[in-house]
């Protein structure tokens, strides 16, 4: 079986067989982590733990007349279909089943549509809320093959989606958009990257602090920072109110850490938030950096020879309410407040 050169028609059981074990596989994952019977999944049996049965997913490979992939995902109790393409509009002999990230994207749609708004799959309908299901998508779509493929370590690292079928995609995480990019974009996978790039340094950042977790997919009660990642990101679907914007979403992810982990990751949530444009305040696609009152976040200034001078009330041009620390090298001499001091020891 050759998924790169042959015609895409003599791997028909291959595309069956690959497309159905992660299709399976994906559905495991996503229930040791919450979602379940109760939780409207997809299963045709629901062994009498609530929730409507009946719904398993039909999944078809190779799908005729289609040259992309995609997930219709109706209300609790009837099945989610998902479409996979082949050819590839983009790469003729590439086979959209063998592509894992593009089947994992397509079935994170069921989950984000049941989850939001309480089974009824009708919670995200208007465009922003609809480029936010893009985003999850891209981002599960990443948190998944990073495990299966390459990552053993922190700190996160780069992906793109959808690369082995497209040839090509400009869907990089990380990339340099913020919650202000969404005022120049209008189609929902364009708003998706802004979400899954915001959802890429979240991640990122439970990594660096509580470490990475290889066993992720098969064991949800680690204290990994991966772990801590999918747990917010289930647990926040549920809480977001129907048709959700992205700060909707952002004070989502500030619950499900205070329900689940008492707000233990809270200023490492609203850090990361607030970096890219989504801090207290940010409104109107207009970035806001502010965190709230009862953090008094840190700048460091690192290796400098000169400091900001003191511009009114301000410390060093930072705000009051700010602490600031001065890291120096030895022997390094700085100008504080106008004066310059000769200091001999690190701080």
């Amino acid at each position: 079986m050759d998924a790169t050169t042959k015609d895409p028609a003599d791997n028909i059981d291959a595309a069956r067989v690959n497309a159905f074990y992660i299709a399976n596989t994906v559905h495991d994952f996503f229930y040791r982590y919450g979602f379940t019977e109760v939780a409207f999944n997809f299963q045709q049996y629901n062994f009498n733990r609530s929730g409507q049965e009946g719904d398993r997913v039909l999944l078809s490979v190779q799908h005729d007349g289609l040259k992309n992939a995609n997930f219709a995902t109706p209300a609790d109790g009837q099945s989610g279909r998902c479409h996979l393409c082949s050819p590839s509009k983009y790469q003729p002999n590439r086979d959209a089943a063998f592509a894992n990230g593009i089947i994992i994207h397509e079935f994170t749609h069921g989950l984000t549509n049941r989850l939001t708004g309480g089974g009824t799959a009708s919670g995200l309908q208007p465009l922003e809320a609809k480029g936010l299901g893009e985003g999850w998508s891209d981002a599960v779509a990443e948190y998944i093959p990073i495990l299966w493929a390459f990552q053993t370590s922190a700190p996160i690292q780069a992906f793109s989606a959808g690369v082995w079928v497209t040839g090509n995609t400009g869907r990089w995480y990380p990339n340099s958009t913020t919650y202000s990019s969404l005022k120049t974009l209008d189609k929902a996978h364009q708003i998706g990257t802004v979400w899954a790039n915001i959802l890429h340094h979240v991640n990122a950042a439970l990594v660096d602090k509580y470490g990475f977790s290889t066993t992720a997919i098969t064991n949800p009660d680690g204290s990994e920072g991966n772990i801590i990642f999918l747990h917010l990101l289930i647990d926040a679907l549920a809480l977001q109110p129907v048709n959700p914007t992205f700060v909707f979403a952002r004070q989502a992810w500030i619950q499900a850490d205070a329900n689940r982990y008492n707000g233990a990751n809270e200023e490492i949530l609203w850090s990361t938030f607030a970096n890219l444009g989504l801090g207290v305040g940010a409104a109107d696609y207009n970035d806001s950096n502010l965190l709230p009152s009862h953090f008094k976040p840190v700048v460091i200034f690192r290796g400098q020879t000169e400091l900001p001078p003191l511009v009114g009330t301000d410390i060093c041009g930072v705000a009051p309410g700010w602490v600031v620390v001065v890291k120096v090298n030895p022997q390094t001499v700085v100008t504080l407040f106008g004066v310059r001091l000769f200091l001999l020891l690190s701080c």
